[in-house]
């Protein structure tokens, strides 16, 4: 009969760890009292779809999380709540399309990733995307780099490991800027003029802040000017997925904060 009693009593304390587990939703507000985030969590852990919102209330991004960690599909997505990009992360990076479109739903471009590295475009190699663009090139020029001027390095640095950090303080003036692995010239060649800014002859100049680490990689960017139609989102992307050789203060990479002027000029009919 003890013997009995002390099963009964064993099955129950198991039932009952199993009856209060710790699964609940953690949220976030911003000062307005509107929702800024829901994220699941299992006994602490972040576990299933995290969602974030603009103030506005509007879906800013879904990302899912396993054991703590994003794993699976990102969908992120613009303020007016059109999908913004949608890409896959895998053991912590980036793996596979990550799908981008303008402000207004158009597909722009899949770019594609391997374990966190871009492998290639959807439109083909750097000479295919050449001519793709010859007809209506956007024209933008290397000294149209504003605030800070880019000085050209004359030995290119190489990229580096976590453990070759020196500091992660963000310089806006270091010795040596930041400068795209594939050049200036292709860099601006690449930028995707938006269909229907062509078809409305819409010219003007986007201004895009971006903090570039001390990898090359760009951690965030911010339009600070756009003209509309797709131009700013465009001109956002190519500077978010470039590559860059990172700036220099005392012979050593740091965070450096940029600023690009990237020109949207239809071609002169001759």
């Amino acid at each position: 009969m003890k013997n009995t009693s002390l099963f009964f009593l064993a099955l129950f304390f198991l039932l009952r760890s199993d009856l209060f587990a710790q699964k609940d939703t953690t949220k976030t507000f911003y000062p307005n009292g509107s929702i800024e985030s829901t994220i699941p969590m299992d006994n602490g852990i972040r576990e299933g779809i995290a969602k974030f919102y603009y103030e506005n209330g509007n879906l800013k991004e879904e990302r899912k999380f396993l054991a703590g960690k994003v794993e699976g599909e990102v969908k992120r997505y613009y303020e007016n709540g059109k999908t913004k990009e949608i890409f896959s992360i895998s053991k912590g990076k980036r793996d596979g399309a990550t799908t981008t479109f303008d402000s207004l739903g158009n597909y722009i471009s899949d770019i594609y990733y391997a374990e966190g590295k871009v492998q290639k475009e959807e439109m083909g190699d750097e000479d295919n995307l050449a001519e793709k663009t010859q007809d209506e090139p956007v024209t933008v020029k290397e000294n149209q780099i504003v605030s800070p001027l880019i000085q050209k390095m004359e030995e290119k640095p190489p990229v580096i490991s976590s453990s070759e950090i020196i500091d992660s303080a963000i310089y806006r003036n270091p010795a040596i800027f930041p400068e795209p692995v594939i050049g200036y010239k292709k860099f601006y060649e690449k930028v995707v003029y938006p269909q229907a800014a062509k078809d409305k002859k819409l010219e003007g100049t986007v201004l895009i802040k971006a903090i570039i680490n001390e990898f090359g990689d760009v951690e965030k960017t911010e339009i600070i000017k756009g003209i509309g139609l797709g131009c700013e989102e465009a001109a956002e992307i190519s500077v978010s997925f470039a590559r860059f050789y990172p700036g220099l203060v005392h012979g050593k990479p740091v965070k450096v904060e940029m600023i690009f002027a990237i020109e949207f000029k239809l071609p002169k009919k001759s």
